[in-house]
């Protein structure tokens, strides 16, 4: 049996963070169990207050300081309603670039960036999470 048949799911929570405010962008920098590759497996927000966005949405994304997104950007769509949950599952195109073409390597830190959108009349808040199989 190999890493991959039983890899090791986490799923980071994040502090609630305030997408449509004046919160500025927060980062956050994960690494995986040591010697253990990572797969990307969600992305998501766990709305509390709904959203609304004018010029740019808000987002998450995972990557490194040279390349935000390379794993992962999930632009969060204004109309969530709060007690809902926006994930890969609403943004399919959320996991993408180095994520698709292979796995984190071992023993990399990679970051989680919060970035709140952009325009008038903002409002959107919530949990942000990653679930990532390590392996």
């Amino acid at each position: 049996m190999s890493g991959y048949d039983n890899p090791i799911r986490e799923r980071i929570d994040l502090a609630l963070h305030d997408f449509g405010g004046a919160a500025g962008v927060y980062t956050r920098p994960i690494r995986g169990p040591k010697g253990k590759q990572g797969i990307i497996r969600n992305v998501g927000v766990d709305v509390t207050t709904a959203t609304v966005f004018a010029t740019t949405l808000g987002k998450v994304e995972v990557g490194t300081a040279a390349a935000p997104a390379d794993y992962a950007q999930l632009n969060i769509p204004t109309g969530v309603a709060a007690g809902s949950t926006v994930d890969v599952a609403d943004d399919t195109n959320a996991i993408s670039g180095a994520a698709q073409a292979g796995a984190i390597p071992a023993d990399t830190q990679v970051l989680v960036t919060l970035t709140e959108g952009t325009g008038a009349g903002l409002a959107g808040a919530g949990f942000p999470f990653v679930e990532i199989d390590w392996f």
